[in-house]
């Protein structure tokens, strides 16, 4: 069955891969009732690189069983069997799912629980559809491959446990993983890369390669940069601090936390605040007197209050004598007539109290702090667009489930810059933002990738999306434009819009084919607003200023993390955290102080160089290099000193030779400064 049941348009909506997938589900859910014929199924679409199905079963199933599951597969598929369409009423479904006969070979004594729901909840205007295989029998809006036979090369992969409809509140099922393609070739290829792709993994080799650390003391999420990975960061500034510099960049620098006011201005509040840390609850220095002055004046108030209960309590007490209070001092008396007014004073009390601690927010975006900084000094048209770029670190309280090493993380080092423009300056800024993400791709080697452009729900104005119609279509349409004109790939994805206007998100592929979101460009119009930011335009009228948020280089955390599995950790020479490490054939003096020379004359142009000075056989000093993913090594014995060269080795190619030391170092400085791939 297909899950995602909207509108008749979207369900037909699949690639051919896909369409082959959702069929490969429909064998599996056939497979597994011919050997477990109880089991009963609630959704199987295509996802992502396979397929799923869920089932509800009392034995347990686990990769031992995937051999005989596949078997009854090879069976079903085998055997060529058409996928029939049928169009039913949804009483005749109802009726079906009773029997036991949806999802399932025949009919049963249980019946098609999930199925029914299932059915319970299509739109009363929606076709209903079965579809059958052989025996198999399901409710499915389609579509499917002509015949099981069409299935081609397939594999289970995994089991997991999975809530019906994602909700902790229904029964716990077995969620069966598998993927399929059209050959065995293209399914041997899927697996080589997945084996590729664990090798790369940015966690696995971050640990190996020393690049950064997760520590439980310090906080799930939290990375921390460990000398080699601070190498690469620098390099990343770097890189960013030059490409901005030259297209017209001022650098910024904003604090860490913000009080709420700034964050309510900007309407973060509360449309974000499920993604940012709770507030800290500070006390400035000059209120804590004040604080003080009401607590007594607090106190006093409730003292009197106590000396004589609410009239419902002395009501209750009066049943007893013994705990009937009497109103016999003039105090006394003076408090009861007063009782309400002291009430009321204690609320207000209270309520001062709490206005005196300010909310201070973990700074979970940078832009509200830029707006402040465009507001500080007065502008005019002669001084936009303006371009203010930092290197701002981010905090927010994402999902523990979500942490995924580098990938999502709590904190993050964003390569952030918020430009202010007018609008007949938009299309060749929001082009020259772009234009930034090509140079950057082609830098780096990204030869696949993707922009998605993010629009809004009309339906959904003043909730999701800040409630400014004319706005939305107006920067939608500029936006779009941009993209038309520019001739950049790009897909349209509706409500996935930011809050405050139109985004691209970029999506790029590593070398072997795993997808990242790894830089954003967004459109805002409502926040210059919110901040009242305007500039003095030609006619000397006010007027607002449209911002684009842009992050080309995304996060450091993200971005890094990336660049791992792409280079798989051989990080080009410019980007390797150790670029030469000098490696001596025994440890004679003389030798000794050459090798050193070579090193005080790299360092001295801020190359990136160690020696391994341990009395270690060289081919053993060699393997530590190559493990550690060195990408240079200058290996030098006594044929070298005296010939005042060196022999040069690079990790992944092997030894290039002997240079000589001016030429090897020329060269080794030239490939930095120029990023050679």
């Amino acid at each position: 069955m297909n899950e995602n049941r909207k509108t008749p348009d979207q369900r037909v909506q699949m690639t051919d891969i896909e369409r082959l997938r959702h069929s490969a589900s429909h064998v599996l859910a056939t497979a597994i009732l011919k050997i477990w014929p109880e089991a009963q199924f609630a959704a199987g679409p295509p996802v992502e690189n396979g397929f799923y199905y869920d089932v509800d079963l009392p034995h347990r199933i686990s990769p031992e069983d995937f051999e005989k599951i596949e078997a009854e597969m090879k069976k079903e598929i085998k055997a060529n069997h058409p996928f029939e369409k049928m169009e039913v009423s949804r009483d005749e479904a109802l009726e079906l799912g009773k029997k036991g006969r949806l999802a399932a070979l025949s009919d049963r004594n249980e019946p098609s629980k999930f199925k029914i729901d299932i059915i319970e909840n299509i739109p009363a205007n929606e076709k209903i559809s079965l579809y059958r295989n052989g025996e198999f029998v399901d409710l499915c809006a389609g579509p499917h491959v002509m015949r099981t036979g069409n299935i081609g090369a397939f594999k289970l992969t995994s089991v997991a446990s999975a809530y019906y409809k994602g909700d902790e509140k229904n029964p716990q099922l077995q969620r069966v993983y598998g993927t399929a393609f059209k050959t065995k070739k293209e399914l041997d290829e899927y697996f080589a890369m997945i084996e590729e792709a664990k090798k790369r993994d940015h966690r696995k080799l971050g640990r190996e390669l020393e690049i950064f650390v997760l520590d439980d003391d310090v906080g799930p999420g939290l990375p921390m940069w460990l000398p080699r990975g601070a190498a690469i960061i620098d390099e990343l500034e770097k890189l960013a601090r030059e490409t901005e510099f030259a297209a017209g960049y001022q650098r910024v620098r904003t604090p860490h936390i913000a009080r709420e006011t700034l964050y309510k201005k900007s309407g973060h509040l509360p449309y974000y605040a499920e993604s940012m840390f709770p507030p800290m609850e500070l006390l400035e220095e000059e209120d804590k007197q004040k604080k003080r002055e009401l607590e007594a004046e607090l106190a006093d108030v409730r003292s009197r209050l106590a000396r004589f209960p609410s009239y419902d309590q002395r009501k209750t007490q009066s049943r007893d004598p013994r705990y009937t209070v009497e109103v016999s001092s003039p105090e006394d008396r003076e408090t009861a007539f007063h009782r309400p007014e002291l009430m009321r004073q204690s609320e207000e009390l209270e309520r001062k109290l709490r206005s005196l601690s300010r909310p201070y927010y973990l700074k979970a975006m940078n832009c509200p702090h830029h707006h402040k900084l465009f507001a500080a000094v007065p502008r005019s048209y002669r001084d936009l667009p303006l371009r203010l770029a930092e290197y701002g670190t981010c905090y927010r309280y994402e999902q523990s489930g979500e942490l995924i090493g580098l990938m999502r993380v709590r904190s993050m080092q964003m390569n952030d810059a918020h430009i202010y423009m007018t609008p007949d300056q938009f299309e060749t800024e929001f082009n020259a933002v772009n234009e930034m993400y090509l140079k950057y791709f082609k830098l780096f080697g990204i030869e696949k990738y993707l922009m998605r452009f993010s629009t809004h729900d009309p339906t959904k104005l003043g909730q999701k999306f800040v409630d400014e119609p004319e706005l939305w279509k107006q920067t939608e349409v500029m936006t779009r434009n941009v993209l038309k004109n520019s001739g950049i790939n790009y897909v349209e994805v509706p409500n996935e819009a930011a809050f405050y206007g139109p985004k691209i998100d970029v999506q790029a592929w590593s070398v072997i084919g795993r997808e990242f979101s790894i830089a954003t460009n967004q459109v805002d119009f409502a926040q210059p607003r919110r901040f009242n930011l305007v500039y003095k335009d030609k006619d000397n009228t006010e007027k607002t200023p449209i911002c684009i948020h842009r992050a080309p280089l995304g996060t450091h955390e993200r971005f890094i993390g990336f660049l791992i599995e792409h280079y798989a950790g051989n990080f080009p020479l410019w980007l390797s955290p150790e670029q030469v490490r000098i490696l001596t054939i025994g440890d004679d003096a003389k030798l000794l102080d050459y090798s050193m020379s070579i090193l005080n004359e790299l360092r001295a142009h801020e190359v990136r160089a160690e020696i391994d000075k341990s009395t270690d056989q060289i081919n053993g000093k060699i393997q530590r290099a190559e493990q550690m993913k060195v990408h240079t090594m200058f290996v030098i014995g006594k044929r070298d000193m005296e010939a005042d060269a060196i022999s040069v080795r690079v990790h992944g190619k092997g030894n290039l030779g002997t240079k000589p030391r001016a030429e090897a170092i020329a060269d080794t400085l030239s490939s930095i400064k120029e990023r050679r791939a």
